[in-house]
């Protein structure tokens, strides 16, 4: 491929990280008091969707499908946070295309499945109609035109050649209010119910048939698929509540087996934060009464699957009910070892939190994911231009800052004359105070004392080095200029002073100002479990993707094959529309088919 492929999201990058943040605050304020979501009151057409029976439909009007007939199994791909990179999203879209895969110890080939399913964050870094399309759509397409270059699918039905996607929005997609998710998923106005088609020719590509950002899948032997969207404000609202009441109520049975979709693990976060926080309580609270509908019907829910976490995580309870995530088809990688749950159970203060369920799979392993954070000891390598705000910042600090000296210069006499300075002056004391207050707000804890301590520790450690600079900054004007004892500093000096502070203060604000911020994120994961986003997000890591291929047989039964792709390949051949990869390694299981009977109570 050519050099202008999507690149990772170069989340340290000031302009990203103000636009990140910009857009963060306006979805937050004004999503709340302007969801997309309200409006549905019930299950309106195109909100239930029947894929227990064969379905041949015309090309438009789905709401008419043909019915031909019970289906006695069905394939199902679920992968989650998408959209990023070119080549972790295209190493994840050219295998879920696939015709068939084959898995080293796996007899038979697995079939692609006759659904794919986006379970949340379809794009990066925030949603609009040109990231969909550059780091969406366009893998996908070529995806598909590989798949097809390689035959049909082996499995003989009408879904299989013509697949259907179904997408559940994160917060990501939440970014521009969902306008741009429904534009792609829900309106055929747009897309002709097609996703990642041949421009040209309109052939290939999946089917789109959702409406809305949340729905439900009946699937054959009595299975369903409920995907839940809880939007910014973590939680389901009451339209949607009342969408999914209906649903179990009118249309499931009892003893009816249930797959719960939702955009993050709930689970997983209420267990490391110890349910403490309002935000996990919420999440928590808000999906309890969508299971105790199920509960009341008597239909269990038997697995629970989320992205969100770049990573693949597993826990089972003695039911067999599985909560899965499986957050790899495409951004940057997150870490395993942040947070250790095996030992967690046997905490008093944590163990009630674990609902009965244990951790059994992780991937990557968390020794392998312990070593990839020392990548950040090259913080600036792979954040080239974080050091400028830094920069600008010690640059700043020094220009505000500016003492004079005798030449019985001391470093406590220069320490008090900074405190002097930045007193008197305040748009350098406002500077002070605002970096630590940025640096206590970014700081990632649940605990408010160590969020103020970390946060006050690591922007001591800017303001030290701002002030080493700055003063070496000046002992070299004055050196250079030979005006240690001038009162009042010549034109000349001034301007010695001024190259010295861009020389020193913003080179070695660039350079120290990522050092710090590198080595502070290192310290934070490896020995307080904290940061895990922002650490990974800061080296991304493009490898060990995973995904998941889902298949309810003939006898009723659920196996859900956790797959991986280890090393993504960085080297592509381009064919004929498509791409083949020319490295990279081929996927795998990253442990044994998870079997659900679906026989045994929740």
């Amino acid at each position: 491929m050519s050099s202008d492929t999507e690149k990772m999201t170069p989340w340290y990058d000031p302009c990203q990280l103000i636009d990140t943040a910009k857009r963060t605050i306006i979805s937050t304020t004004i999503g709340k008091y302007a969801d997309p979501r309200a409006g549905t009151l019930g299950p309106r057409p195109g909100t239930f969707f029947d894929y227990s029976k064969h379905l041949w439909p015309s090309r438009f009007d789905f709401e008419e499908d043909k019915v031909e007939g019970e289906r006695k199994e069905i394939w199902i791909d679920f992968a989650a946070d998408v959209g990023d990179g070119w080549n972790p999203t295209y190493a994840v879209a050219y295998n879920l295309a696939r015709p068939s895969l084959k898995i080293p110890g796996i007899a038979d080939p697995l079939p692609r499945g006759e659904i794919l399913f986006l379970g949340g964050d379809a794009v990066y870094p925030t949603a609009n109609t040109g990231a969909y399309e550059a780091r969406l759509e366009l893998p996908y397409r070529f995806a598909f035109k590989a798949g097809l270059a390689k035959g049909n699918s082996p499995l003989n039905s009408e879904l299989a050649q013509h697949p259907h996607i179904f997408a559940l929005p994160g917060n990501h997609d939440w970014y521009d209010s969902l306008v741009s998710f429904r534009e792609l998923f829900c309106s055929h106005i747009f897309n002709d119910r097609k996703f990642a088609c041949d421009q040209e020719t309109g052939q290939g590509g999946w089917r789109t048939r959702q409406k809305r950002s949340y729905f439900t899948l009946k699937l054959p032997h009595n299975w369903w698929l409920l995907a839940v969207d809880m939007q910014l404000t973590h939680n389901i609202d009451v339209p949607q509540l009342q969408y999914f009441k209906t649903i179990v109520e009118g249309r499931m049975q009892p003893g009816d087996k249930v797959i719960l979709c939702v955009p993050e693990p709930f689970w997983t976060k209420y267990i490391k934060y110890q349910g403490l926080t309002q935000e996990f309580e919420l999440k928590e609270r808000s999906v309890r009464q969508l299971l105790r509908f199920c509960s009341d019907k008597g239909a269990d829910i038997m697995a629970y699957m989320a992205g969100d976490l770049h990573h693949y995580r597993r826990f089972e309870n003695d039911g067999e009910v599985q909560k899965i995530t499986a957050g790899g088809g495409g951004a940057f990688l997150h870490p395993t070892h942040d947070f250790d749950f095996r030992k967690a159970k046997d905490d008093p203060t944590r163990s009630a939190h674990f609902d009965g369920f244990s951790l059994v799979g992780e991937y990557p392993d968390r020794g392998v994911s312990s070593k990839l954070d020392r990548k950040n000891f090259w913080f600036l390598l792979n954040n080239p231009t974080f050091g400028l705000m830094t920069a600008a910042i010690y640059f700043v600090l020094a220009l505000l800052v500016r003492g004079t000296t005798g030449i019985d210069f001391t470093w406590y006499e220069a320490l008090q004359t900074t405190i002097d300075r930045t007193i008197a002056e305040p748009l350098a004391l406002f500077v002070v105070v605002f970096l630590l207050i940025g640096l206590i707000f970014f700081t990632d804890s649940n605990n408010k004392k160590f969020k103020w301590l970390g946060g006050f520790v690591h922007g001591l450690f800017h303001l030290i080095a701002a002030f080493l600079l700055g003063w070496l900054a000046y002992i070299a004007s004055v050196s250079l200029s030979h005006s240690w004892d001038v009162p009042i500093p010549s034109t000349r000096h001034n301007l010695i002073w001024l190259v010295s502070v861009i020389l020193i203060s913003g080179t070695g604000g660039f350079l120290i100002g990522s050092v710090i911020m590198g080595l502070y994120l290192y310290v934070s994961l490896h020995f307080f479990g904290r940061h895990d986003n922002e650490t990974f997000s800061a080296i991304k890591i493009q490898d060990f993707k995973n995904f998941l291929r889902l298949h309810i047989d003939t006898k009723g039964q659920l196996t859900i094959y956790p797959i991986k792709i280890e090393m993504v390949p960085r080297n592509w051949e381009p064919k004929d529309g498509y791409c083949e990869p020319s490295d990279g390694s081929a996927p795998e299981l990253i442990e044994k088919p998870v079997v659900i009977n679906g026989d045994t109570k929740t």
